[in-house]
């Protein structure tokens, strides 16, 4: 059974969903294409409640394939037009802070 529990209604907020992964935490990460600058690295929890992780400024590109070491400590994603690959590690357990 397939259920809905967060839908957009504000561009501002999300738009234009790329690249979609589930968190070591449990929390959906999607990347972000909405078409102009300022793409986002966005996470929604199990409740709906979004959250932006990070966003890329200083580029027309997109934010592309998120995906997570096997140990779930690394995120790893593409800023696609400059061909980066960017490693990020933390605690992860202050992403709630953002939600």
């Amino acid at each position: 059974m397939l259920e809905l529990f967060y839908e957009s209604k504000n561009k501002d907020e999300y738009w234009g969903g790329d690249n979609i992964v589930i968190s070591p935490w449990g929390d959906l990460i999607i990347c972000e294409d909405n078409g102009s600058r300022g793409c986002k690295l966005l996470g929604i929890n199990n409740l709906g409640s979004i959250y932006v992780i990070g966003q890329v400024e200083d580029s027309s590109s997109e934010i592309a394939g998120v995906c997570f070491s096997p140990d779930g400590k690394i995120m790893f994603l593409n800023i696609q037009d400059e061909g980066r690959t960017i490693a990020i590690y933390g605690d992860w357990k202050k992403i709630k802070s953002l939600y």
